[in-house]
């Protein structure tokens, strides 16, 4: 009955979301004219002349592109209580994520954004789910979220996760649809969230399984396999093993909601023993219908492990439905087929401006030689920066984030997350900046008295940690080195929020040293100068996407430093 309910529901928004994909440019302007003209009262709208402008054009010529360090003053104006500074709304809450410097951001939260527009997205991903598989709803939905509630601005107001907000604050009728309770994700300490996270999930039957990375969806499936015959015990016998630390009044609820269950117990206690003490997703929830995560992008090649948990025996491979491309700033794409990653934008909840990315390559800081184009502009198979207008105070808005165009939805791009973009790399949701990098480094120096001649830190994606590569000044013991990358992965815990959250929760890794050959740096700029670039062009890159080819930088390599191992 409930899954008839949210059905019903999703059907509606549906067709409301496919309205305004229809509606094409002229849902665009309608949207910012009605942004406009609601905040043009507003400190910032007086500053830019909102009530003058009434065209695309006007509102580009009108206003600068920010980053959240140019309207840092302004958040932090609201953080602490005054109003009618971005918006003429109030901010509800703030989503905190983390920010290129050292300081974390607060995304303002506004009731727009919270209503049907936004809410619209995830039910129409939904219905479209539900149509291309059927048994959807057949079992419970097991969501992961961060907690709604991570702290309070100094005017009370609260920040922490929209998602973890939206999933507190559910009608109980549809959480009674969700297998795990909320007070789980309130859980400080990662181990015990995710043995919690899991008493809560292997006790139901599970048909969709859905949260933004897959990284998260690979450690609650380690965790489950780790913890096993425990799990199936306190299953059995209904109890919540106090071998997890959590706070007492978290206990207390959690200990509410289970009782013993010795028929799934069994079930399970079967599927561990005949995989010989394994026990898999695959056999524990054969009724899931889908999972939902990110396909693309960095953390796309988590999904290449997702069958030797969900599909062991090579019989039934499960289907993966791309979550769209959203961030704590916006959601923005609605994913309607389990085929690709891409998804149509949303076009009554956003307002979008785009730059092809060559133009930003040629000249990365100096917007006045981009020629920004609006949807009507895309073209299938071109790549472009993506910039934001949104109900929260956000405008024209440089996220920093490349996608590509994969073809339409009536008169919606649909869009594909590619990478970050300049001086940014992303493996599973840090989002670590240039800056914050070599501010690691020298605290690092600091701290161990390790000095580095030069230094780059490359995304080793494919092991979910960054690799640190050091020309050092003088010669420096093993037991100093390690202590380096210590205080460098302290540092960026310190600094980087997300950064902080992926190291707890396991998702990332130590950083691996590696110290390179006198002169390595010097003869790498000498490359590309050979290759060809002018050697004012041969760039000092200290932050890069990719992990350089081992046959190429081997020659260079003097020692490699694992503090995962030692």
């Amino acid at each position: 009955m409930i899954g008839y309910i949210i059905h019903f529901l999703a059907k509606i928004s549906a067709s409301r979301f496919r309205k305004s994909a229809e509606g094409g440019l002229d849902t665009q302007k309608a949207l910012l004219n009605r942004i406009i003209k609601q905040n043009a009262e507003t400190e910032y709208g007086k500053r830019y002349g909102f009530s003058k402008i009434n065209t695309i054009a006007e509102y580009q010529a009108a206003l600068p592109l920010v980053s959240y360090e140019d309207i840092r003053p302004e958040i932090e104006r609201m953080t602490a209580g005054e109003s009618n500074i971005l918006t003429a709304e109030a901010p509800v809450m703030f989503a905190q994520t983390s920010g290129t410097t050292g300081k974390a951001k607060f995304i303002p939260v506004t009731p727009s954004c919270q209503r049907a527009a936004s809410s619209d997205m995830m039910r129409a991903w939904m219905y479209h789910a539900k149509r291309a598989h059927p048994d959807l709803y057949a079992g419970k939905i097991v969501s992961l979220v961060s907690p709604a509630i991570e702290g309070y601005t100094e005017s009370g107001l609260s920040f922490g996760s929209t998602s973890g907000h939206i999933y507190r604050q559910m009608p109980g009728i549809v959480q009674k649809i969700y297998a795990i309770p909320y007070e789980v994700f309130e859980i400080e300490d990662y181990e015990s969230k995710y043995y919690a996270l899991m008493r809560f999930a292997l006790s139901e039957k599970v048909s969709l399984l859905a949260t933004a990375n897959p990284s998260s969806i690979l450690k609650m499936c380690e965790k489950a396999d780790e913890y096993g015959q425990l799990l199936i015990d306190d299953i059995r016998q209904g109890t919540l093993n106090n071998k997890f630390k959590m706070a007492a009044e978290l206990r207390q609820a959690l200990e509410a909601k289970i009782e013993p269950n010795p028929n799934r117990a069994a079930f399970l206690q079967q599927q561990h023993d005949k995989r010989d003490g394994r026990l898999l997703p695959g056999d524990y929830w054969p009724e899931l219908a889908l999972i939902g995560c990110w396909k693309g992008g960095t953390v796309g090649h988590y999904l290449d492990k997702f069958p030797s948990w969900f599909d062991p025996d090579g019989n039934t491979p499960k289907q993966i439905r791309d979550w769209g491309f959203l961030s704590s700033e916006a959601r923005c794409s609605v994913p309607l087929s389990d085929r690709g990653c891409a998804g149509p934008l949303a076009l009554d909840v956003n307002f979008y401006e785009f730059v092809q990315a060559d133009d930003v390559l040629n000249a990365p800081n100096d917007p006045s030689q981009w020629n920004f184009i609006t949807i009507d502009g895309l073209k299938t198979g071109g790549e472009y920066y993506i910039f934001l207008t949104t109900t929260g105070g956000l405008y024209r808005y440089d996220i920093n984030d490349v996608i590509t165009v994969e073809g339409f939805y009536k008169n919606a791009p649909k869009i594909r997350f590619l990478r970050k973009g300049r001086g940014m790399t992303n493996i599973t949701g840090e989002k670590l900046s240039v800056n914050q990098v070599i501010d690691a480094v020298q605290k690092a120096s600091i701290s161990s008295g390790v000095l580095a001649e030069h230094f780059k830190a490359e995304a080793y994606t494919e092991e979910s940690r960054y690799l640190l590569r050091l020309e050092l000044v003088g010669h420096h013991e093993d037991e100093q080195l390690a202590a380096f990358v210590r205080a460098f992965d302290d540092a960026l815990r310190e600094i980087n929020v997300e950064y902080e959250a992926k190291r707890k929760s396991q998702r990332l890794h130590m950083p691996l040293l590696h110290v390179m050959r006198d002169g390595w740096y010097e003869r790498a700029r000498k490359a590309q100068v050979a290759e060809g670039k002018r050697m004012f062009q041969a760039k000092t890159e200290l932050l890069s996407p990719i992990k350089a080819e081992t046959t190429l930088i081997k020659p260079e390599l003097v020692k490699e430093l694992d503090i995962n191992i030692q």
